[in-house]
């Protein structure tokens, strides 16, 4: 089977997840870069800004849960066409206000329903991935996420401050057509639809790949199973995965409120001269006095190298993974991540500034990619996108904090955030080490009683990994 889906069909389920990642994180960096420019627009106050990106935390945390469980009780395809489409046009909606608050709700409602679509995408792909492929499937993956960052980013540094906001936003939006185009014309994932008890399509669904590949039709090995409990999130604390579950929450929870806060500070950190000479960095004057403007040229360009490293890091990151395992190499990039925040207290100057906080958030993002496949790989089809929502929502929760930290607390407090951020992602790395399970080449889980099956070959889903011949 792995020789049977390697070709055509893969790369265009790949490509349209691509792009899913691609507009998801483009649209997060998007919303960060302009936030300056509607902050002037309306005059803004700060309560204001914090109604904004809270309701869209809000909004997302909820959309990434519902999408989820959607995707496990009806399928992962329904749930990206139908979430793809209607967050595009509530992000459309949102473009043309010119009232403040039905922007902010317009907004928050094309997170929701972008963050609906992420989970039952990332599933779609894996499960049709070969085991010892799934690694780069994540990781070009992850990388796309990277490109829409490094995307939004060089776009706003020539045309933000020429086009505008609106219309800027208006061009970054066209790509979404693109999955939502290709997941129109493709099958749902074979593995959850023989799961779910629906043998007749996920018949279907494995001729169209074999079809698409020009290869040979084997579905009359596959039997068809039925999981009756899908989408049940008691599921994650069952004794098997009781301990995984509660120490991935911890790692989430850390990772999520650093990194949030941290995005949300560095724009204006960088337009504010931060860091110039000494190691104080508790001088707000700057950022102040400041006339109210978008984010220059300068800043945007240092937000760009940013990302540029963080996909090179993501690459190096998730090849480890195949090399070390997942959890040594997810410990030793949030070690790493810590050095650099623990260095960032102490810098000189702009550049080494920019160079240590991108490189920790590089390195948070490459130990972030490795947990998520590792998610994906450990929990069974049955609760699989349930729980990738569940953890991204959880997420989405965490952040709404790092609007009120970032501006109270960060802006006139950055030694005390880095070295706080250091511990508590060495208390990360401490808490997957913990962690028995190991997932590296190892067959995507099921249930117990389907684990157990799953050794006897004739009953087919083993089949399902690829990896037989």
């Amino acid at each position: 089977y792995q020789r049977r889906v390697r070709g055509p069909a893969q790369l265009k389920y790949m490509l349209a997840a691509c792009v899913v990642f691609f507009t998801e994180v483009q649209f997060i960096h998007l919303g960060s870069l302009t936030l300056p420019s509607v902050t002037c627009e309306w005059s803004l106050e700060k309560w204001q800004i914090l109604v904004l990106l809270v309701s869209a935390s809000i909004l997302r945390t909820v959309g990434s849960f519902v999408g989820g469980s959607l995707a496990d009780k009806f399928g992962r395809k329904n749930n990206v066409v139908v979430g793809l489409f209607c967050m595009i046009g509530f992000a459309l909606l949102a473009i043309l206000q010119h009232d403040f608050y039905l922007f902010s709700t317009f907004r928050a409602c094309s997170f929701f329903f972008l963050h609906c679509i992420t989970p039952s995408a990332l599933c779609i792909v894996l499960e049709i991935t070969p085991r010892k492929l799934r690694f780069v499937a994540k990781m070009v993956l992850a990388v796309a996420g990277q490109f829409g960052a490094t995307a939004s980013s060089l776009l706003a540094m020539y045309y933000l401050n020429t086009l505008g906001w609106r219309d800027l936003s208006f061009y970054l939006i066209m790509p979404c057509f693109i999955p939502l185009f290709i997941f129109c014309f493709l099958s749902d994932s074979p593995r959850y639809l023989y799961l779910s008890g629906d043998a007749e399509r996920g018949a279907s669904a494995m001729r169209a790949i074999f079809r698409m590949n020009g290869k040979e039709d084997l579905t009359h090995l596959i039997k068809n199973v039925k999981d009756e409990e899908r989408g049940n999130v008691k599921q994650m604390f069952t004794p098997e995965f009781e301990k995984t579950t509660w120490m991935i929450l911890g790692v989430i929870t850390i990772k999520n409120l650093v990194i949030s806060i941290l995005h949300t500070a560095m724009p204006y950190l960088l337009q504010g001269e931060v860091c110039s000479t000494t190691t104080d960095l508790t001088n707000t004057t700057a950022h102040e006095s400041a006339p109210c403007q978008g984010l220059s040229s300068k800043t945007l360009y240092s937000l760009t190298k940013g990302h540029m490293l963080g996909i090179v890091i993501t690459i190096l990151s998730l090849s480890l993974s195949q090399v070390m395992g997942r959890r040594p190499s997810a410990v030793t990039c949030y070690l790493l991540a810590a050095s650099s925040m623990f260095a960032t207290v102490w810098c000189t100057g702009r550049d080494t500034f920019i160079l240590k906080t991108t490189t920790a958030s590089a390195l948070i993002h490459g130990g972030t990619a490795i947990i998520n496949l590792f998610i994906q790989e450990i929990y069974p089809t049955s609760i699989r996108a349930m729980t990738t929502g569940f953890f991204f929502s959880l997420g989405h929760l965490i952040s709404t904090a790092a609007p009120y930290v970032s501006i109270y607390l960060v802006l006139g407090h950055q030694g005390s955030f880095f070295t706080t951020g250091g511990v508590l992602f060495v208390v990360c790395a401490l808490m997957l080490l913990k962690i028995k399970h190991e997932s590296r080449n190892a067959p995507l889980q099921e249930t117990t009683k389907f684990n157990t099956l799953q050794s006897d070959l004739d009953w087919g889903i083993a089949d399902l990994d690829y990896d037989s011949d």
